[in-house]
């Protein structure tokens, strides 16, 4: 495996690693054709305690398939997941099971993640009935925590979800994935869908939930603003590779592959008045029924040459960080 960056977050013991994570699906295009997508190839990554690792790039980049496969919801194509020194790739049903309570996720949609017809105070308290056993005052009692941590009054235990605004399901949402008290939690949009003054305030609670708990996250997010806020660590994902990985200063003062220098040229900044390079990449994201060959991100790259179309880059270490690119 090609041998990981070391920051001061990861001289830690790792609680999770990821290493050549891959996965491909068989998909129908009608009348009895079969194709191969292959959504991410080769991921790898270390991840501390305490730490955030943000996940960046456009819509078909193959982050949300990543997440799904550090969460367990589906079992990666090949490569090792490995939670507190055990793999859990090819892992048994039993194994899951006693991990997934290790790993929980926040989804995008707060709303669309709660039962309507539930409580949130059960909502919370099912992932303890489930994977505990914790008597009924008990998980109450674990439930109430875990509300106060979160910002949520006791008497909201009662009340629907359509009885809370857009920010406060997520905070429900943040409650339920915290209450089995899980080393790593894997946030996929977490704020995208909430209004811009409530980002803040849940991006400010995760922060102090983090120093709280000591939970580490996986930050999946296309908002680059929020990432530089959060991260310890960013990669970026282009055609489910990882095009650059580094640390947060890194990647965001001194970017190295077009791609994510492009990336960066496209956010927005507070200073009008500041000067800036803006990037505009050319054509739309390959097809994953018949990526490029070569480099995948050569046909809308300013820096291809010959080699980029014939040849793929690893990822390797060029100037303190991982970057696969034949032209840095």
């Amino acid at each position: 495996m090609t041998e990981l960056l070391v920051t001061e977050v990861k001289a830690r013991d790792a609680v999770m690693e990821a290493i050549d994570l891959a996965q491909t699906y068989e998909v129908s295009r009608g009348l009895g054709r079969k194709a191969s997508v292959k959504a991410v190839t080769g991921i790898s990554f270390r991840l501390a305690a305490r730490s955030t690792l943000a996940v960046v790039g456009e819509s078909g980049s193959g982050k949300s398939t990543l997440a799904r496969m550090l969460t367990m919801i589906e079992r990666p194509g090949s490569g090792a997941l490995v939670i507190d020194g055990a793999d859990v790739a090819d892992a048994s049903t039993a194994t899951l099971r006693r991990y997934r309570g290790e790993v929980q996720m926040v989804f995008q949609n707060p709303y669309g993640s709660l039962n309507p017809r539930q409580t949130i105070g059960k909502a919370i308290e099912e992932p303890l009935l489930v994977n505990t056993n914790l008597n009924a005052a008990e998980r109450r009692a674990r439930a109430l925590d875990m509300m106060a941590r979160v910002g949520l009054r006791p008497e909201h235990h009662g009340r629907y979800p359509h009885m809370f605004s857009g920010g406060q399901r997520q905070r429900i949402a943040i409650a339920r994935a915290l209450v089995l008290r899980p080393k790593i939690l894997v946030l996929d949009e977490p704020v995208s869908a909430l209004d811009v003054s409530v980002r803040a305030q849940v991006l400010n609670l995760l922060v102090e939930l983090q120093e709280q708990l000591g939970v580490a996250y996986v930050f999946v997010s296309h908002d680059l603003g929020v990432v530089r806020h959060m991260a310890d660590e960013v990669m970026v994902m282009y055609l489910g590779r990882a095009v650059e990985h580094g640390t947060r200063d890194i990647i965001f003062d001194n970017p190295k592959h077009p791609y994510t220098r492009a990336l960066l040229s496209a956010t927005p900044v507070a200073n009008p008045g500041a000067k800036r390079e803006r990037i505009v990449l050319e054509g739309e994201l390959p097809s994953p029924f018949n990526p490029p060959q070569g480099c995948v991100f050569h046909p809308r790259c300013p820096l291809a040459f010959g080699r980029c179309k014939v040849e793929s880059p690893p990822l390797e270490e060029k100037a303190g960080r991982l970057v696969a690119c034949w032209a840095v």
